[in-house]
């Protein structure tokens, strides 16, 4: 069979099943669409922000004279422990503003102050495992995105931007301040957000979709002011109440700049040392009050903590989360990400792929994003240099200086969904002269001189399916260009979702040919189809202490290649699962597998795993506890075949809170596989060390060990906010060779400062 059959085989092959899965889909949509959209009103909660003359002081007081004007909402009602019921605790939530700012006041009563749970202390920390007030801004009043600020009674604070009603990017970081103090009564707070914070549309009078939620952690009460049944929750944007009275209120025109200045020393084994001096500026500029244009120079990345390195014991890439604040400014606009593939991932850029992942120098970008009407608008122009680096093989690998481009186009229709278009463009300037070792399979075509991308996709999303169940149905298809590969270049997936509390059942179909190459993008595996349906039931149960039963009576997944012959089936099953009232959860799965390999695969050190086929079982039982308490754990186990032997995996991890100051949490994964010609055991140990003497000076150490890689690395860093939008950055790290009596490889020192000027 030649490769033109094949790619013609599989397109019309691809292009029949979307059809058949379209057949069920479309008298769905149809049906849903013409009776059940407007059957459920939108909620009809709303609160009034009262102008003030005076900015409000930030102290957690909620003295100042501007309160006594405002109007207060005390509405709350119990989403957990029991729907509906009223909550045990009053809360009481003021909002005001002024030409700058939003404010919000909160006064969180509690009958037992001296219970409150509030361990952390650091900015994006863990607050679910903290007493916790969360505060919801859809500002576009789109029921799609929103942003999301939450805090605890010490004032810690976490920011995230909202994707969807079960997905945050908590990678975002907003301007923002908050002050809270614990009372006899409770504890209260005071946020302010300017509103150059924030993305909105430009008009005399705005309406807003606003929600507020909070968490009594020693209860584990949840209460919600709208929003509170169990299928929804405070990101359900669609049923969230209205702020009003926002008038004449601006983004402003002020530009945001923020120089930033690095010094360090770096000393390689057997080298002398190297110093280090960079300057470099990030400009921001809101063009509109919902448009926003970014610009970087020099860009660098040294803030950016360690990545936490793991085992590869699967064929497939790796994926590992952003955390450079240039690509974190309007990621939500940019995501093309359907079911772990992703047409735009940042990571590409600025930094080689798998193994390697070292930083590329980016000599400068400029990025537009934001929202016009019913327009989401994304674009985005990176240049990076030429870099060569070291392969884990010995071998060099060189990275020429690369354009990058990505335009994104979303656009809003009907109440909850939306139509899109992305385009990915890479250039450079030439070839690269080797094949780039080492590196994944999949990024194979990595020294092409282009490529090109281009995709379009959609998703239907209502919450009043059925007449109040929540309905998601997402697909797209896109198509590359590389230059020397021909046919074999399309993919596309369409999904089927219903995620509701009691049952969460969805279906998948997605495919994607040999030739596909989103090369800013990221997938596990090309030439492939992929078929999945997941079926979980996690029924309610009035037994003591017991929140829900979870079940999942089936996960079935078949994956075959281009010519429909089978490369990986398998079935999990979840025969029993508790999820406890006190949020503890114990769960025990079963696993049957089917793996086709086609290539003689090196897993580990000297282990080979022939090609073939392999059928095998595995058995897991896993107990999470919950993260309220001062030393918490997470704990699995699994056992069972692996191929053609057998294989025992332990993993455990710890945290332990002495108080809301320090805090230390070790880790650890082992793995005994006996398969192939041989037998190995995988280790990974890592621990971090938290000392934070406030919400705006805290540190960490982290230190990981693995014996795949055979070093051992260490990251301290001390961060300290001198304002908001300001960072003095103190980072030490140090790279150990076990092999060689754990000598230093490599060791850095770096002190960095980016202070915001605004004009």
């Amino acid at each position: 069979m030649t490769r033109t059959h094949t790619a013609t085989g599989f397109s019309v092959n691809f292009l029949y099943k979307i059809f058949q899965l379209s057949l069920f889909f479309f008298p769905v949509t149809l049906i849903t669409m013409c009776f059940f959209s407007e059957v459920y009103a939108q909620n009809n909660k709303t609160i009034e922000a009262v102008p003030v003359d005076i900015p409000v002081r930030i102290d957690g007081f909620l003295n100042d004279s501007a309160w006594e004007t405002v109007h207060t909402i005390t509405d709350f009602t119990q989403r957990e422990l029991v729907e509906g019921d009223p909550p045990t605790e009053k809360t009481e939530v003021k909002v005001a503003y002024d030409e700058k700012n939003l404010y919000i006041g909160i006064i969180c009563y509690d009958s037992e102050p001296d219970k409150i749970v509030h361990n952390e202390l650091v900015w994006d920390g863990d607050l679910d495992s903290d007493d916790s007030f969360s505060l919801v801004l859809d500002t576009f009043n789109d029921q799609r995105t929103g942003y999301a600020f939450r805090i605890n009674p010490n004032g810690a604070r976490l920011d995230a931007l909202i994707k969807s009603t079960n997905e945050l990017n908590e990678d975002w970081n907003g301007i923002w301040d908050v002050a809270a103090r614990i009372t006899d009564k409770g504890w209260q707070a005071e946020i302010v957000i300017p509103f150059l914070s924030l993305r909105f549309p430009k008009t005399e009078t705005q309406v807003w979709g606003i929600n507020f939620h909070r968490i009594i952690r020693r209860k584990n009460e949840e209460v919600l002011w709208t929003s509170w049944r169990r299928d929804d929750g405070p990101l359900q944007l669609s049923k969230a109440g209205k702020l009003t009275g926002l008038k004449q209120v601006k983004r402003g025109k002020q530009a945001e700049f923020v120089p930033y200045l690095l010094s360090g020393v770096e000393k390689e084994k057997n080298q002398d040392m190297d110093d280090t001096f960079k300057y470099g500026l990030d400009v921001k500029y809101p063009v509109t009050s919902d448009l926003t244009l970014d610009f970087t120079a020099n860009t660098d990345f040294a803030q950016v903590e360690s990545d936490q390195e793991q085992i590869n014991l699967t064929r497939f890439s790796l994926q590992y989360p952003e955390k450079r604040n240039f690509f974190l400014e309007g990621a939500e606009i940019f995501d093309f990400t359907q079911g772990g593939t992703k047409m735009y991932y940042s990571r590409r850029i600025g930094i080689t792929p798998d193994p390697d992942r070292q930083e590329v120098p980016i000599l400068g970008g400029v990025k537009l994003s934001g929202k016009s009407g019913k327009y989401q608008i994304g674009v985005m122009n990176m240049q990076t240099k030429e870099k060569t680096v070291m392969a884990k093989d010995g071998t060099k690998n060189y990275y020429p200086s690369t354009n990058y481009t990505v335009i994104r186009i979303k656009r809003d229709i009907l109440k909850q969904s939306y139509i899109g278009f992305i385009g990915t463009m890479v250039n450079r300037e030439d070839r690269s002269d080797n094949p780039l070792s080492g590196i994944d399979r999949i990024d194979r075509f990595m020294n092409k001189h282009e490529n090109y991308m281009g995709g379009l996709d959609f998703s239907y999303r209502t919450d009043t399916f059925l007449k109040n169940k929540n309905l998601v149905v997402q697909g797209y298809f896109a198509s590359s260009n590389t230059p020397g590969l021909s046919g074999d270049n399309i993919a596309g997936r369409l999904w089927i979702d219903y995620p509701n509390d009691v049952i969460d059942a969805s279906l998948l179909y997605h495919g994607i040919d040999n030739n596909f190459n989103p090369e800013i993008g990221f997938f596990s595996r090309p030439g492939i189809q992929h078929l999945m349906g997941v079926l979980k039931y996690t029924p309610r149960v009035n037994i003591p202490h017991v929140k829900k039963l979870l079940f999942m009576p089936y996960e079935y997944e078949y994956v075959m290649d281009t010519r429909t012959k089978l490369l990986t089936r398998s079935v999990h099953i979840t025969p029993f699962g508790i999820l406890f009232e006190s949020d503890d959860r114990l769960e025990f799965q079963i696993h049957n597998h089917y793996e086709w390999i086609d290539y003689d695969w090196n897993i580990f050190g000297n282990t080979i795993i022939k090609s073939g086929g392999y059928k095998y079982w595995h058995y897991f039982a896993e107990y999470e506890s919950s993260k309220s308490r001062r030393v918490s754990f997470d704990l699995s186990s699994s056992f069972g075949d692996h191929y053609n032997g057998t294989r025992n995996n332990y993993t455990a991890g710890c945290t332990v809170k002495l108080n809301k100051y320090f805090a230390a949490g070790p880790e650890m994964a082992y793995t005994d596989i006996t398969a192939g010609n041989g037998s190995f055991i995988a280790r990974q140990l890592a621990a971090r060390f938290m000392a934070n003497l406030s919400t705006r000076l805290t540190s960490s150490t982290f230190v990981q060990w693995n014996n795949g890689d055979h070093n051992a690395n260490l990251n301290f860093r001390i961060h300290y906010i001198p304002k908001i939008g300001s960072d003095v950055y103190i980072v030490y790290n140090q790279l150990w060779d076990e092999e060689d009596d754990y000598s230093t490889i490599r060791n850095t020192g770096l002190l960095k400062v980016d202070y915001l000027f605004r004009f």
